[in-house]
């Protein structure tokens, strides 16, 4: 689930101007020093209009860059030169037209000098602090890695595989495999409101809080377990953070996965078959509210039957065009790669993504569970 901050309109109004071709810039800044140029001569020689400079000079330096701050000066003093030496308004004395252009020089050569040092000082200090989150989320990156199962299951009766893949080093994505008293074998798909290190933060209360109540399920109160555990996050986040969640137990007996679905993509079960079943059975997604009620249910999983949990960075994946992936392409792609191994099932929606985005940068993250009855 995707998620951002909003920004100030000064911000944006900077970010606007940032984006505009840098010729269009160049030319805002003269066109604004020439406009003052002609209000200046037209004036009455005694008012000055040295300090209405600033601006435009201000806009070159930290728009175009430090050169074209300082032929902006320069563009400045020939017009002083031409209006205080050259012109019917050129001042008695040759000497204080000097004197007079030469300190309006000077003050904004140190005004150039200063403003080009304080943005290349905030440019430094900006490229510091972002490559210290670099490295932080870099190191949270390799911490989540160590909260997602090392290795694939060894469940009786289903084989299992699990992937998630940051869209910003550290994920909001969850999932898990737990095993659970009785032969029971827990499987755990969540997806936090947002990205990055808040969303992740999250994840892991999400997993903790899990993994410690996770044999209740055992007693066949996978919707109180949930429940419980959206209470949990509902005391610990804000009002809108919030995560979808999807909880089976698998038992090998009765062959029958039970299930709570928290507000999360229905999964698909690929039934040998053909057809696709959804398992949308369950309640709110945790965290919303704070005693929240859930239902369970149960499907029967035959041997080849084929179990697909996503969270919405797969369906919601755009390219160019802002079209989406959606469920009827990863419908296709179950179908077309059903007869490979789970892990290949994986792999295979994971490139149908990649080819569809047809390299747009990931908008949020991705995790896939594939599992199929033996």
């Amino acid at each position: 689930m995707a998620g951002s901050l909003p920004r100030s309109w000064p911000a944006k109004l900077v970010a606007r101007l940032q984006r505009l071709p840098r010729g269009l810039r160049f030319f805002i800044g003269f066109g604004a020093i020439a406009v003052l140029a002609v209000i200046d001569y037209v004036a009455p020689p005694e008012l000055s209009f040295l300090i209405f400079y600033v601006a435009p000079i201000f806009f070159l330096v930290w728009f175009v860059g430090r050169q074209a701050g300082f032929l902006g000066v320069a563009a400045t003093s020939l017009f002083w030169y031409y209006e205080d030496v050259l012109s019917s308004h050129r001042w008695p004395s040759e000497s204080t037209a000097d004197w007079n252009i030469a300190v309006r020089l000077l003050f904004l050569l140190a005004f150039v000098w200063v403003v080009a040092e304080l943005k290349s000082a905030l440019e430094r200090e900006r490229a510091a602090a972002q490559e210290r989150l670099e490295r932080d989320v870099r190191i949270a990156g390799e911490v989540q890695k160590r909260l997602f199962p090392p290795a694939d299951p060894e469940i009786p009766g289903l084989e299992c595989h699990g992937v998630c893949g940051p869209a910003l080093g550290v994920a909001g994505d969850y999932f898990d495999f737990l095993r659970l008293p009785g032969g029971r074998y827990g499987i755990a798909v969540g997806d936090v409101a947002g990205k990055g290190l808040p969303a992740a933060l999250l994840m892991a209360s999400l997993q903790g809080a899990l993994r410690s109540l996770a044999s209740r399920s055992a007693d066949g109160g996978l919707a109180g377990l949930v429940g419980t555990l959206s209470a949990q996050i509902h005391s610990l986040t804000a009002d809108y953070r919030f995560a979808t969640f999807f909880w089976g137990v698998f038992d090998e007996k009765r062959r029958a996965l039970d299930y709570v679905n928290a507000g999360h993509n229905p999964p698909m079960l690929l039934r040998g078959s053909g057809s696709i079943e959804r398992l949308r059975i369950g309640g709110p997604p945790l965290g919303i509210l704070g005693q929240a009620s859930y239902a369970s249910s149960s499907v029967t999983l035959a041997p080849g039957d084929l179990l697909l949990i996503y969270t919405d960075g797969v369906t919601e994946a755009a390219n160019g065009a802002s079209d989406q992936f959606g469920d009827e392409r990863l419908e296709r792609v179950l179908r077309d790669s059903s007869t490979e191994s789970v892990a290949g099932v994986c792999a295979s929606v994971l490139a149908a993504v990649t080819a569809f985005e047809d390299g747009q940068p990931q908008n949020d993250d991705i995790t896939l569970v594939a599992a199929r009855a033996r």
